[in-house]
C-alpha cells in the first residue's frame, strides 16, 4: 500500500508533466503550502524530473534541425494542454504553494510574450511580477527565474560558447564543460563560468548589476579588464557611475528568493520598494519626495503579505498607506 507521501510525488510528478487533474493539483498544493519542509521536497521531486528529463546528444542535432520549424508549430505547441513527450513542458504558477518549473527539452522555441519579435534567439522565456519559473536548458544546465524576468538563448548557443542574455534576476546551476564556456550576459557585462553556481540580479529599472557567486568560479568582464570570482565573492557593477564594487558576503542570501524567501541586506528603501512591486505585482506610489536612500537589513517570508510587509516597514520610517487596486499609495508623515 502506497504512503500518504508517495501518492502526493505521484500528483507531483503529473503535474510536471502536465497531466494533473485540477483537484488534484488542489490537493498537491495544499500539501505544500503546510510546511516548509513538504515545499522543500516539492522543489527537490522537481529538480529530480528536470535532471531526468534533460536532453541527449541527439537533442542538440534535432535542436538546429528542427529550430527552423518553429513558427509553423508555435501555436499547436502552446495552445494545447496536454504535454507531449520530448517537446516542450511549460507551467507558470502564481501564489504561495511553489515555483513554476519550464523545461524546453527538444525544440529551439521562443517562449514568452514577446516571443514573435525575437527572430535572432531560440528560445525566449519570460516571467511576469509575482512568478517564478525554473528551465533546463540543452546541455543540462538549471536556470530559476524570479519575477519580471527576461533570459534569451541566441541562436548560436551551443556552438562555441552557451551564450544566455538577462534582464531581471536569476539563479544558475550551470553543467560544467572547460570545452564550451557558460556566459551571461547582463547589461552588456559578460559573466563567464565553466561549471557554477552563481545568482545575476540585472533589472532594468536599477542601474546595477550584481553577481554572487556560490560555488565555482567566474570571470566577469571583456578582454580588457577582467575580475575573477571565488565563492562568496559578490560584485557590483554600477551602471550609471561606471564603478565597480567587489566584498565577501554569504552569498546564499542571495538565493533565498528560490524557496519563496527574501533576505535584503544592505539595502535602500528605493530599491526594496520595487523589489517589492515585482515581488507582489502592486504600483507602490509615493505621493510626495522623501529621501529614499536609508540602508537596512529585512527578512520577509511568502506567508506575509504586502499590507504585513508596510506596516512592518512603518515602524522603521514612518509612513500612511492607502489601497487602490494594484495602487498603493505611500504617504510620508
Amino acid at each position: 500500500m502506497k504512503s500518504d507521501q508517495e501518492k502526493i510525488k505521484e500528483l507531483a510528478i503529473a503535474y510536471f508533466e502536465g497531466k494533473i487533474h485540477l483537484k488534484e493539483e488542489g490537493l498537491l498544493f495544499d500539501f505544500i503550502s503546510q510546511s516548509k519542509e513538504n515545499k522543500s521536497l516539492f522543489r527537490k521531486w522537481e529538480h529530480d524530473w528536470l535532471l531526468e528529463h534533460k536532453p541527449d546528444q541527439q537533442t542538440f542535432m534535432l535542436w538546429d534541425r528542427l529550430s527552423a520549424g518553429y513558427s509553423s508549430r508555435k501555436k499547436q505547441l502552446l495552445g494545447s494542454p496536454i504535454v507531449r513527450k520530448n517537446i516542450l513542458y511549460r507551467r507558470i504558477f502564481q501564489g504561495v504553494a511553489a515555483a513554476a518549473v519550464l523545461a524546453v527539452v527538444f525544440l529551439g522555441i521562443e517562449l514568452g510574450r514577446r516571443s514573435g519579435q525575437d527572430g535572432g534567439y531560440a528560445f525566449v522565456i519570460e516571467t511576469q511580477n509575482a512568478e517564478q519559473s525554473n528551465v533546463i536548458l540543452p546541455d543540462g544546465t538549471v536556470v530559476y527565474l524570479n519575477a519580471a524576468t527576461t533570459l534569451r538563448c541566441p541562436n548560436r548557443y551551443n556552438q562555441k560558447h552557451r551564450v544566455m542574455e538577462l534582464e531581471g534576476e536569476a539563479y544558475f546551476e550551470v553543467a560544467r564543460n572547460e570545452d564550451m564556456p557558460f556566459i551571461v550576459k547582463a547589461k552588456n557585462i559578460p559573466i563567464k563560468v565553466l561549471g557554477t553556481r552563481f545568482n545575476v540580479t540585472a533589472y532594468a529599472d536599477e542601474p546595477t548589476v550584481t553577481t554572487a557567486l556560490l560555488e565555482g568560479r567566474l570571470e566577469i568582464g571583456g578582454e580588457n579588464k577582467k575580475i575573477t570570482m571565488n565563492p562568496d565573492d559578490i560584485i557590483r557593477f554600477d551602471t550609471n557611475t561606471q564603478t565597480v564594487s567587489k566584498f565577501r558576503q554569504n552569498a546564499s542570501q542571495y538565493i533565498s528568493w528560490t524557496e519563496r524567501r527574501f533576505e535584503y541586506n544592505m539595502i535602500t528603501f528605493d530599491e526594496l520598494f520595487k523589489r517589492l512591486s515585482r515581488q507582489y505585482d502592486v504600483n507602490i506610489i509615493f505621493t510626495a519626495d522623501k529621501k529614499m536612500d536609508k540602508i537596512f537589513n529585512i527578512s520577509l517570508n511568502n506567508g506575509e503579505t504586502i499590507t504585513d510587509v508596510l506596516d512592518a516597514l512603518s515602524l522603521i520610517i514612518p509612513f500612511t498607506t492607502k489601497r487602490d487596486g494594484k495602487n498603493l499609495y505611500i504617504t510620508f508623515k
